[in-house]
């Protein structure tokens, strides 16, 4: 049976939403899911929305890691 944890709804954001917190414009978005490509997103009849965990899920896909400043460099 499932319980009301079980029933939780994701947060969901709007395409406006994502390209403010990523910094991507909304066309882009709507190419990326045209070509099926990069964050997955769900389409509620005509409505289209990403879940915010995938949201975070890719931005953590675009980190770069940098070397510690304090470390020296070998010449």
């Amino acid at each position: 049976m499932a319980t009301k944890q079980d029933l939780q709804a994701p947060q969901l954001l709007t395409p406006e939403q994502v390209a403010q917190i990523t910094g991507l414009s909304p066309v882009t978005l709507a190419q990326w899911r045209s070509q099926r490509r990069h964050m997955p997103y769900l389409k509620i009849g005509r409505v289209v929305r990403y879940d915010a965990a995938e949201v975070s899920r890719y931005l953590e896909g675009c980190r770069v890691s940098v070397s510690d400043p304090h470390e020296r460099r070998q010449v």
